[in-house]
């Protein structure tokens, strides 16, 4: 069953399409590979899922309502929520709070009040599973300036997870990761995927992305290049003449 479609999306800055007459598919308990070269439009059509841009023509269906007018917050607390690839925690927090105080946003509209609610044992206990789970509850009680790269990775995952996605989409997860790290963190967000949960993956290493992903989505010059089962996808003449010059794997 479909969780989230995008249908025939177009998006324009000024002159420029961006994204073109775009569409995709996740299904639910999927994990979705989402690649393409420098420039492909992947940012875009990402920000445009999440609510942060507007499309000139097209929809987003999530769950079987059109979402394509409703504001970030709406759609995050509906069910759809964005690990980014340049982690901002709040510094002067320690990664329990920073998870709590994601824990209390999931379940109230208000900053201030989700702020205040993170001492709440409900919320830190969820936020001290969430650690365990994504392999970093050792160093809950540190703040974020004093650890590595892929902790805060980690972090920022379990940071959206905090906040009970059906869709949790991942910006660049391993950007940055040298190549243990990236496997390891491929493992985990594999892990992620559940019955009431998919991922949408967004991600340049595409020797993980195949590895890890049933099905990838690729887009090239902002347009729908082909979308399919992993294999088919990594045999289409398709993808290897859309990433001449750049590199695959």
């Amino acid at each position: 069953m479909t969780l989230m479609s995008v249908q025939n999306v177009t998006m324009r800055f000024g002159g420029v399409v961006a994204v073109s007459n775009v569409s995709l598919e996740i299904a639910e308990a999927t994990l979705l590979g989402f690649i393409g070269p420098n420039g492909a439009g992947k940012t875009t059509l990402m920000r445009v899922i999440t609510g942060v841009l507007r499309p000139q023509s097209g929809q987003v269906i999530f769950q079987g309502e059109d979402i394509t007018s409703w504001p970030v917050d709406r759609r995050v607390r509906n069910g759809l929520a964005l690990a980014q690839q340049l982690v901002k925690p709040l510094g002067s927090l320690s990664l329990i709070d920073n998870v709590a105080l994601a824990a209390g946003a999931s379940r109230m509209s208000n900053p201030l009040a989700a702020f205040m609610s993170r001492e709440r044992s409900e919320e830190r206990d969820k936020a001290r599973k969430l650690l365990a789970r994504v392999g970093i509850s050792n160093v809950a009680e540190s703040l974020p300036k004093a650890l590595p790269l892929g902790h805060l990775k980690r972090l920022e995952v379990a940071r959206a997870l905090a906040l009970n996605p059906r869709l949790l989409l991942l910006d660049e997860p391993l950007a940055g990761l040298n190549q243990s790290e990236a496997r390891d963190m491929a493992d985990l967000i594999s892990d992620l995927v559940a019955p009431d949960r998919s991922i949408l993956l967004i991600e340049h290493n595409i020797r993980e992305v195949a590895r890890i992903c049933s099905e990838i989505y690729v887009q090239d010059n902002g347009e729908r290049l082909l979308q399919g089962p992993t294999k088919e996808v990594m045999a289409s003449p398709k993808l290897h003449k859309a990433y001449i010059g750049d590199g695959v794997g």
